[in-house]
């Protein structure tokens, strides 16, 4: 991750004005120095209340609801994007636990099953070998499953995609992946000229955030930066021509 990324999330941001507060104080500059100090509190604890993090989820949210498996139109081939994995436990090929329900791979593992599409590429530099030998293990042909490992990024995940895609005729597609790079990753997907049917696997659920909103966890300042860096990734791809 650089240093532009690293900036892109909360924690970062409140350190920044933490560190340029505490300069300033050093300077003397008071007033100043508390209102900087007092702004990355308040930016921190704001992204890590449930109420603000599950309101920047549901903006990149709220045009790909999450469905059955089973609801989903036929396609040509169901992509997975690199994340996720399959559960330890599940090494019976019927296995179908909550736990490997909730990733990328155990949705698009669950799609195939359901006869969505007859092909899986699974696609992500670090990930795709992984992800194939888990969809293998649990009972995927080989012959009906393939592997794209260059890609590094969104935009790469779908321009490396798309050529093996084309290569085999197989252009309408279930895109599978979180829900919040959903807009990001359909966008770039679409502009590679596939037809793309949105496929977001299942968050996680958090029992407790609903009681507390608004008191601070750890789980929702994560999904706070991880919205932050995609709202900002899918400005940058709009710029770039690349969505």
């Amino acid at each position: 991750m650089d240093l532009l990324e690293h900036l892109l999330y909360p924690i970062y941001q409140a350190a920044i004005l933490g560190a340029i507060g505490l300069f300033l104080l050093f300077r003397r500059r008071r007033r100043l120095a508390f209102s900087l100090l007092a702004l990355g509190v308040c930016w921190l604890w704001l992204c890590a209340a449930p109420a603000v993090a599950m309101r920047l989820r549901d903006t990149l949210e709220r045009h790909y609801p999450q469905r059955e498996a089973s609801s989903y139109a036929k396609a040509d081939a169901i992509v997975i994007l690199g994340g996720g994995a399959l559960s330890p436990s599940s090494s019976d090929q019927d296995a179908d636990d909550a736990y490997s329900l909730a990733t990328r791979i155990g949705f698009g593992l669950q799609l195939f099953r359901d006869a969505r599409a007859d092909m899986v590429l699974v696609s992500g530099s670090d990930q795709a070998q992984r992800m194939a030998h888990g969809l293998l293990w649990q009972g995927v042909p080989a012959d009906a499953l393939q592997a794209e490992c260059a890609s590094t990024n969104t935009h790469e995940n779908a321009m490396f995609s798309a050529a093996m895609l084309k290569r085999a005729k197989r252009t309408r597609i279930l895109l599978v992946t979180s829900g919040f790079h959903m807009p990001r990753a359909a966008a770039a997907f679409a502009s590679q000229g596939l037809q793309v049917i949105p496929a977001p696997a299942y968050d996680p659920i958090y029992p407790g955030w609903q009681a507390h909103p608004w008191w601070p966890r750890r789980s929702a300042l994560r999904l706070s930066g991880r919205c932050l860096r995609e709202l900002a990734g899918l400005w940058w791809y709009r710029l770039r021509g690349w969505a």
